[in-house]
């Protein structure tokens, strides 16, 4: 297998091709780097004629990036795949997203895309709750509305929604549903948000905070390992983080970037996406190993209304949460 290339550093990239002659296609993607590692290879034989270039970052680490390329009119991004929504209908209205209809996506469901096909989602990360069974013996909370209970006191943990799009997602559901006063209870049970899902994931193994907001693909693989982990699906809704997939207006190989986006739905790629323990947009689509089916997932309902509200109110709930959290 090809060595995935991961770039970490800003530099001026080739859009053109190498001296082979392949054409070179980016993809602006915060999906995790052993994932692509088992996309590669399914990318190179379906275009043995491009040779694929990774940007792998978190989504707010992306948007950062692909901000400063808009504003300097060099753009190397082809096809973009982060999990912020938000931001994409923020591309999208700024006229930056090139529309496409994918044939091979017609099952998404109607709430998963854009009214006006400029994103569709490709995978769906979902946020639930965790506890660490060994260290923490108190009763188990059943939703997200439990946690502001004093008996989570000094136990909680969650990544930071300034640094993280699947934790500004469930920000932004929790807030809207429950106002507030909900996070200034969370804060009061002195929660920690910092990091990411893996920083959550890690202080929840260690027993630093053995109860966490944190995305099931970052469990299921220590659930099969046998950590003493309990994964609650909040009655309250698990929140979906629907991720799409975009083609930005500005790529020089549109035609290309269509066929590599319509790729992204086949069968055997989204069983790839599956396989990092993320569920499918497709209904048909069996769910991660050790996950419940979509059926039996009570989640926080997702429409285009809410993914326009955030959109408008994205700095308001950063700046909000700041506050709460962060003291301003």
């Amino acid at each position: 297998m090809r060595r995935l290339l991961i770039l970490l550093v800003v530099g001026l990239f080739a859009g053109c091709g190498d001296d082979d002659g392949k054409t070179e296609v980016w993809i602006y993607s915060s999906i995790y780097p052993q994932v692509i590692e088992r996309l590669e290879p399914k990318l190179d034989a379906a275009f043995p004629d491009v040779r694929f270039r990774w940007f792998q970052k978190g989504s707010e680490q992306i948007a950062a990036r692909l901000n400063a390329e808009f504003a300097s009119g060099d753009v190397n991004c082809d096809l973009l795949m982060t999990s912020d929504p938000f931001y994409y209908a923020q591309l999208a209205e700024r006229g930056l997203l090139l529309p496409y209809e994918s044939p091979q996506a017609a099952s998404v469901p109607v709430g998963m895309r854009a009214n006006d096909h400029a994103f569709t989602t490709v995978r769906v990360p979902v946020m639930v709750i965790a506890v660490n069974h060994e260290r923490f013996k108190g009763a188990l909370p059943a939703s997200f509305r439990d946690l502001v209970d004093r008996r989570f006191d000094g136990k909680l943990s969650m990544g930071d929604p300034l640094k993280s799009g699947t934790n500004f997602t469930t920000v932004a559901a929790l807030s809207r549903k429950y106002g507030w006063d909900y996070f200034q209870g969370l804060r009061k049970n002195d929660i920690i948000a910092a990091g990411g899902n893996s920083a959550v994931l890690h202080r929840l193994e260690t027993g630093e905070r053995p109860v966490g907001i944190v995305l099931l693909e970052n469990l299921l693989p220590r659930l099969a390992k046998g950590a003493p982990i309990t994964v609650v699906y909040p009655t309250d809704g698990a929140v979906p983080v629907p991720s799409p997939i975009a083609i930005l207006k500005s790529s020089p190989h549109p035609e290309l970037a269509r066929r590599v986006y319509d790729l992204f739905f086949s069968t055997e790629v989204q069983a790839s996406i599956v396989s990092g323990h993320m569920y499918s947009p497709l209904p048909e689509a069996a769910p991660p190993v050790g996950a419940r089916a979509w059926k039996d997932v009570p989640l926080y309902p997702w429409n285009a209304e809410f993914v326009e509200t955030v959109r408008k109110d994205r700095d308001a709930i950063k700046r909000r949460f700041r506050e709460i959290m962060k003291g301003g």
